[in-house]
């Protein structure tokens, strides 16, 4: 198998195990789609704040789609808004206690694997995967 056969069956795994848990966790009524937002929502609060721009922004769509979704979701009473101290204008997302929960649990694949490869792989390999991973990353965020 060659790198990026590799790359597409993680990722393959990796949405076929969140389609997976979404459908045990009992969250029949929301849509990978949902489920999708309330993630980077989660993300973008714990990096410095997420706003409906900076999500429109990060998903490529219009701040009027980004707000429909958002505003769904906040009826849904999952996602809440807040306005900043400091700048009246700008209003912050974030996800519900129990929506940061239920994120918590479908991270536990992950938490197991990154677990299994700290004892299968010395730091060296860890630093180089990590640094490899890195480069991805900085790649796909070229597009942002």
């Amino acid at each position: 198998m060659d790198l990026r056969d590799t790359l597409n069956q993680y990722y393959y795994g990796t949405t076929v195990c969140d389609l997976r848990q979404l459908s045990r966790t009992g969250g029949g009524e929301l849509s990978f789609n949902s489920i999708m937002y309330l993630d980077v929502i989660s993300f973008q609060e714990a990096d410095g704040g997420c706003t409906v721009g900076r999500l429109a922004k990060t998903l490529r769509i219009s701040a009027p789609a980004a707000t429909l979704k958002v505003n769904e979701l906040v009826k849904m009473g999952l996602v809440e808004k807040s306005r900043s101290e400091t700048d009246r204008r700008v209003v912050y997302l974030r996800v519900t206690n129990q929506v940061a929960e239920s994120l918590k649990s479908y991270d536990s694949p992950f938490e197991r694997a990154a677990q299994a490869v700290e004892r299968r792989f010395t730091a060296d390999e860890i630093r180089a995967f990590c640094s490899i991973l890195g480069t991805f990353t900085e790649e796909y965020k070229k597009d942002f």
